[in-house]
C-alpha cells in the first residue's frame, strides 16, 4: 500500500465529500492518516463527517463550505490550502440533471458547466501548477462511464463527463514527468444519493459501493490514465466501446435509460 503522506503530501482535498463517493474518498484516506479537507455547499453534513473523522482516526480533518458554481470559487480554496501540505486533489462534487436535453431550464445547463466542467478546469490548472512546483501529487478528475458514449435523459451531465475524462487522460501524460499522478475516474452506477433521483428502476443495475469505488480508484492512482470502476463494468463497456459499433453501443445505453426512468421512446 503506498504512503499516501509521503507520496502526496498530510492533506487532501477533496470535493463534494459530505456524501456519496466523494464522502467515500475522505474516509478512505483519513483512514491511511491523510488529512482530509472536506469541500462542500452542504455546511451541516460538511461539519457532521469532519467532526466524525476527526474523531474515529485523529486527523486534522478540516470542512471547507464552497459554492463551485461561484465565478470566484477559487479564492477561498487558495486561502484555506495554501499553507498546508497538501498534495492531492479529488474532484467528485458535481451537478446532474435527468430529462430531455430542450426540457430542462438553461439556468440548469449553466450551473452543470459551471460545476462540472469550469471548476474541473480551474482546479487543475490551479493544482497541477502547485504540484508540477514540488514535483510531486495527484489529481483524481471523476468522470462517469456515461462520458464513453451520448446517453439519452442525461446527455448534458455525460457530456460534461466526457470533458474530464479527456482532461484527465491528457492531464495525465503531461504531468508525469513532473512527478505528479492523474487518474479520471468513471464509476458506473453506485450507490449514492443522486442515483436515486428521478425514482429510476435499479432492479436490473450493477450498483457498487462507494467505499469499493474509492478505494480501488486509490490503487490505481499513478498506475494509469483512467478507470472504469468495477470489473464487472469494465467488461461491460469494454464489449459496448470495443465490439459494437458506436450506433449500437448508444442505442442500448439509450433504450437501458428511457426503460429504467420510465420514459416511452
Amino acid at each position: 500500500m503506498i504512503n499516501f503522506n509521503s507520496k502526496y503530501g498530510s492533506y487532501a482535498l477533496i470535493t463534494g465529500a459530505a456524501s456519496g463517493i466523494g464522502r467515500a474518498f475522505a474516509e478512505a484516506l483519513a483512514e491511511r492518516g491523510v488529512n482530509p479537507i472536506i469541500l462542500d455547499i452542504n455546511a451541516k453534513d460538511a461539519e457532521a463527517l469532519r467532526k466524525e473523522l476527526a474523531d474515529k482516526y485523529k486527523v486534522d480533518a478540516r470542512a471547507l463550505i464552497v459554492d463551485l458554481s461561484a465565478p470566484d470559487f477559487m479564492k477561498k480554496i487558495i486561502k484555506a490550502t495554501s499553507a498546508l501540505d497538501l498534495g492531492l486533489v479529488i474532484h467528485s462534487a458535481v451537478v446532474s440533471m435527468i430529462g430531455e436535453y430542450i426540457d430542462l431550464p438553461l439556468e440548469q445547463h449553466h450551473k452543470l458547466v459551471d460545476v462540472n466542467v469550469r471548476s474541473s478546469m480551474e482546479l487543475a490548472h490551479y493544482f497541477c501548477n502547485q504540484f508540477k512546483a514540488k514535483k510531486r501529487g495527484g489529481l483524481i478528475l471523476i468522470s462517469s462511464a456515461s462520458a464513453l458514449q451520448g446517453s439519452a435523459l442525461v446527455q448534458h451531465y455525460a457530456a460534461s463527463k466526457a470533458y474530464i475524462l479527456t482532461l484527465a487522460e491528457g492531464l495525465w501524460y503531461e504531468m508525469r514527468p513532473h512527478g505528479v499522478d492523474v487518474l479520471g475516474l468513471m464509476p458506473g452506477s453506485t450507490d449514492t444519493p443522486a442515483i436515486y433521483v428521478g425514482h429510476p428502476d435499479l432492479s436490473q443495475a450493477y450498483i457498487m459501493q462507494p467505499k469499493d469505488v474509492a478505494v480501488e480508484a486509490l490503487a490505481a492512482l499513478g498506475r494509469q490514465p483512467s478507470l472504469v470502476s468495477g470489473f464487472r463494468n469494465r467488461l461491460n463497456f469494454f464489449l459496448l466501446t470495443r465490439l459494437l459499433s458506436r450506433k449500437q453501443a448508444i442505442e442500448i445505453v439509450c433504450d437501458r435509460l428511457m426503460k429504467m426512468y420510465h420514459r416511452k421512446k
